[in-house]
């Protein structure tokens, strides 16, 4: 079991090197969990970075390959962008970070965790989820949650959306406002515009949706008529469709000029720019797009900061301990195989066809204690043998939580010359006699068991 993280961000990176990459995010988790070497992966692609968290005991440098493999499949032309990679608890903390809109463009983003929500359930549909992932996305959640409920870091962060939109200074309540798309984006385009007492909201989808989402955003408008008459009356055109340039400098030109020249404002969401940058040099446009939002991003209190660090580094310490935990699971589960096959060998020694009298019973639970405590007490005497005593006692605290008294026969025991210590051998287990009731397992009946012991 194996966490690794392959990214493409866009504080190490650069925007234009997560708008390259963004194209191949569809399908990209079924295309790195295909691979043999894979068990699963969950893919978080936001408007600033493309992140595929990967479940693998490969090697980072082979899980990479994998992901970058997996990348240029679906792009038109290979990519050598480096990407960021992390694995295990560096991975983790990555991705609690992450979650709790530490490591957002802006500080405290709000939209992160509903994004990295998303990423898991897509994951879960695809069948590309892990338990390891799902429980790695799953705790990362329930920490930023905490973060918002524990701390005004969320509060004084912003959003993409909120800080693009603080940047028109405008009369919202009075402006016309057209959205083109209709994915996770526009829902929190729409909120952010209610909460700014905004009601002419129209929506313009190219593949017909916006019927369906103005139906489900009560105050939106649906505008079927073609995008080139959609943009004559509004004042603001907010775009996050992310499916490449839908409207050329040419396009808005031609605009313009039916407007009459009237000013429009673009705010341009999409990381594949759905608005021709060149569209800004036109008199009467203002074209706001990532860079510049990422230019403007406000900061943070500090101590806000600071407080969300040691959330997530307490809810990634919480994870880990859990994660060790479950390192036992293959020894907690051989020893109950041992338990019930003993206890199956005596349910079959009991008589069939009559009830069993209360000595039969008696005697069958006294014999599977009998082997139960066997191989522990062989293992005491030879542990006592080669001065290890106190190990065995440690280690019979933690199994059975005994604090046993120890005595010793006489009181120095010790030889003058050095004694190279033994070794146990488990082939001697079987044979070897109890030191309390001098049975061995083949005096009780038992089959040989060396692999479980």
């Amino acid at each position: 079991m194996g966490l690794h993280l392959c990214a493409v961000h866009h504080v190490e990176h650069g925007l234009p090197a997560v708008e390259a990459v963004t194209p191949a995010v569809p399908g990209l988790g079924v295309r790195v969990a295909a691979s043999n070497a894979v068990r699963g992966a969950v893919v978080l692609a936001t408007c600033n970075r493309v992140e595929v968290y990967v479940d693998s005991d490969g090697t980072a440098s082979e899980v990479t390959a994998i992901v970058r493999r997996a990348m240029n499949e679906a792009l038109d032309a290979p990519t050598t962008i480096p990407m960021t990679v992390r694995a295990d608890a560096d991975a983790l903390e990555h991705l609690f970070r992450v979650g709790a809109g530490l490591d957002s463009m802006v500080m405290g983003d709000r939209q992160i965790a509903g994004q990295l929500r998303s990423a898991l359930r897509s994951a879960l549909d695809t069948g590309t989820a892990t338990g390891l992932l799902t429980d790695a996305v799953e705790h990362a959640l329930r920490t930023a949650h905490k973060v918002s409920a524990q701390t005004r870091f969320g509060s004084t962060g912003r959003s993409v959306v909120s800080v693009s939109l603080d940047l028109l200074r405008r009369e919202w309540p009075s402006s016309r406002v057209l959205l083109l798309g209709t994915g996770s984006y526009a829902g929190a385009v729409v909120a952010d515009l209610r909460r700014r007492g905004c009601t002419d909201i129209r929506v313009h989808s190219s593949s017909h949706r916006a019927p369906a989402f103005a139906a489900s955003h009560p105050g939106v408008a649906a505008v079927t008529a073609p995008l080139d008459a959609a943009l004559l009356d509004a004042d603001v055109v907010v775009s996050c469709r992310g499916t490449g340039t839908i409207l050329t400098a040419g396009d808005v030109a031609t605009a313009m000029t039916r407007r009459g020249g009237r000013d429009i404002v673009f705010v341009d969401l999409a990381i594949t720019r759905d608005i021709d940058p060149a569209a800004r040099a036109l008199d009467g446009v203002l074209l706001i797009d990532l860079s510049t939002i990422a230019h403007h991003v406000p900061d943070v209190a500090r101590r806000e900061v600071h407080n969300a660090h040691d959330l997530v580094a307490e809810g990634v310490q919480d994870l880990v301990t859990r994660l060790k935990g479950r390192e036992m699971n293959p020894a907690v589960i051989a020893l109950r195989d041992v338990v019930n096959d003993m206890l199956s060998d005596e349910i079959d020694r009991l008589p069939h066809g009559r009830p069993v009298t209360r000595e039969e019973a008696a005697h069958a639970l006294r014999r599977l204690a009998a082997r139960l405590v066997h191989v522990p007490s062989v293992r005491a005497r030879k542990a006592a043998e080669e001065g290890r005593h106190s190990e065995y006692l440690a280690a019979l605290s933690e199994l059975w939580g005994l604090e046993p008294q120890v005595r010793p026969v006489l009181q120095n025991l010790e030889l003058s010359r050095e004694a190279a210590p033994a070794i146990v051998s488990p082939d001697s287990i079987e044979s070897d006699a109890c030191p309390a009731t001098g049975l061995s397992l083949y005096d009780l009946g038992d089959r040989p068991r060396r692999e479980a012991i």
